[in-house]
């Protein structure tokens, strides 16, 4: 009966892979036979398939049990949602070192408001894929799976056991995520996941192991597979087979994990560029700059809390950075709002006083500069179609000394226009929507924020020792009107004091209080590139050297 059995496995699961492999199946649904045929390489679909059977071992397989199976580790590209491309292209200074902050436990690194960044120990996290290279960025994405808080716990534990070596923290991240007992890694590995794992996370690892496929058989059931599916499947069952042999060499993993040569743009790819921020749940924006899989430069932007005061006409009057800094803005209501030809819903306003305030002066800027307030919404403003009514009120504007040109008006608007595009972006990856005052806000707040950078930048009244520091937490105010908008729902405070639960009766009037203090410990994240067919990363606290 075993001599009957065995080709009828193979023959079953021969057709299961190269006949089916393609079937439009959605997660924990039944298959139906009406469904049509197709041939993919989406990531998510390769997961369906990493559990393969000990053809030895088990019976003929269930079709829906094996396609309703998730590999170790699930998350890709889709789950990449936290992008924000609202801060693409901004500056926020010099970053200062990370690891200067003091360090509480678990809670990672405690960061007052500002741009920080170290280079720190990444991982592997999908072998048969391609490593990281020029010109793919990468975004934040929360590791998913059966055995993601396993994985994570390793990537987050590591910085408090530096007698780990890197190497083999990665050989047992291998080993897990290609499904291997833990009893046929080597000594040392399986000494590291004592240490490290509890017994009920050791038994979850040896509870989905699979067997191995022999070659000739694996040649036959992979050879119609598409190739990104095939060379992560083959790459797991060598992986396997390397730990079974019990001479597992770095090198010789590393060989099979990680692919070289020309890298193919992988299906249900997207453009990520290498300066776009995510934004962690925890509150605080993140980059990733990975120099190949083993290291990683992580940018992190920590949000400066504002308080901004608004008029009866939305207008921005005050920003308040809590910090002894602020700006005050006057409007020159004699000329009023000036409409923007094609935009009903779009004005401009000139600044008739900008005040720029600081603990030890404030500076008066006068009749100078200007804003849009309000949005961009038909994307047909011409500003060489001015009426003769808005010429007279440029005329004005010239003989105060306070002309706008039209050509840069065209631009700013060009800009806005492109920075509402960004917010409609945002706002579609989000689960909640926030009201239209918190959206009309953002873009107001971005309108005022490129109109005091062309006035403080080109004016010789408003240039000073502390101007710089005052664009920056101009910036800094920005990003904390993102996180606030992206956050909507979530714990993260996007740099916001925790409450007091016992607020001091007699607060130290000092202008220049202590910043609170943001917990960012990257330790246990996801990095996941914009090009499928690269690695996804997972990232550790402790520090490449």
């Amino acid at each position: 009966m075993r001599s009957l059995r065995k080709p009828l496995i193979l023959f079953g699961l021969t057709l299961l892979l190269t006949g089916v492999i393609g079937l439009g199946l959605q997660r924990d649904r039944p298959v139906t036979a009406s469904e049509p045929l197709l041939t993919s390489s989406n990531p998510r679909e390769v997961a369906l398939f990493d559990n393969l059977p000990n053809i030895d071992d088990l019976p003929i397989p269930d079709v829906s049990d094996i396609l309703r199976e998730d590999p170790p580790l699930t998350t890709s590209l889709e789950d990449v949602n936290r992008d924000i491309p609202l801060l693409d292209g901004r500056d926020f200074g010099q970053p200062q070192p990370l690891g200067d902050l003091p360090w509480e436990g678990d809670r990672g690194y405690l960061a007052p408001p500002g741009f920080y960044q170290a280079t720190l120990e990444s991982y592997c996290l999908h072998a048969g894929t391609h490593g990281p290279g020029e010109g793919n960025g990468y975004g934040y994405a929360t590791l998913e799976g059966p055995r993601a808080q396993i994985i994570r716990k390793i990537l987050r534990e590591s910085v408090n056991y530096p007698e780990f070596e890197r190497r083999d923290l990665q050989m047992l991240l291998w080993g897990i995520l290609a499904q291997t007992r833990l009893n046929d890694m080597n000594d040392n590995l399986q000494a590291i996941a004592q240490e490290m794992l509890t017994d009920s996370e050791i038994s979850q690892i040896n509870g989905g192991a699979l067997g191995l496929i022999p070659d000739s058989v694996r040649r036959e059931l992979f050879a119609n597979l598409p190739s990104q599916v095939r060379d992560v499947l083959n790459a797991k069952a060598e992986i396997r087979q390397r730990f079974n042999q019990a001479n597992a060499v770095y090198e010789e993993l590393e060989n099979i994990a990680v692919l070289t040569g020309t890298v193919p743009e992988g299906e249900g790819s997207r453009e990520i560029p290498q300066e776009r921020w995510s934004l962690h749940p925890d509150g605080y924006f993140v980059r990733y700059s990975p120099s190949g899989y083993s290291r990683t430069q992580v940018d992190i932007l920590v949000p400066r809390p504002v308080q901004v005061v608004r008029d009866d006409r939305h207008r921005i009057t005050a920003i308040d950075y809590q910090d002894g800094y602020g700006v005050q803005t006057e409007y020159d209501d004699e000329i009023g709002a000036i409409p923007v030809p094609g935009e009903p819903d779009l004005e401009i306003y000139r600044f008739s006083t900008i005040r720029l305030i600081s603990p030890d002066e404030t500076l008066e800027v006068r009749d100078r500069g200007w804003t849009f307030v309000g949005t961009p919404t038909t994307g047909n403003a011409d500003f060489s179609q001015w009426s003769h009514q808005q010429v007279a009120s440029l005329n004005l504007l010239a003989q105060q000394g306070s002309n706008i040109d039209w050509q840069e008006a065209q631009e700013r608007y060009d800009q806005a226009r492109e920075t509402q595009e960004q917010v409609e972006t945002t706002l579609n990856r989000m689960d909640e929507q926030p009201n239209t005052e918190d959206v009309e806000d953002l873009t107001d707040y971005d309108h005022y924020e490129e109109g005091l950078d062309t006035v403080l930048e080109n004016d010789r009244e408003a240039q000073g020792e502390w101007l710089g520091e005052h664009l920056q937490k101009v910036r800094e105010g920005f990003a904390y009107a993102s996180c606030k908008l992206r956050n909507l729902g979530n714990a993260g405070s996007c740099g916001d004091p925790e409450p007091d639960p016992e607020p001091d009766p007699d607060p130290d009037p000092d202008p220049r209080p202590n910043p609170p203090r943001t917990p960012v410990n990257p330790g246990g994240d996801g990095a996941v590139p914009g090009n499928t067919s690269r690695q996804r990363l997972g990232i550790s606290a402790r520090s490449a050297t």
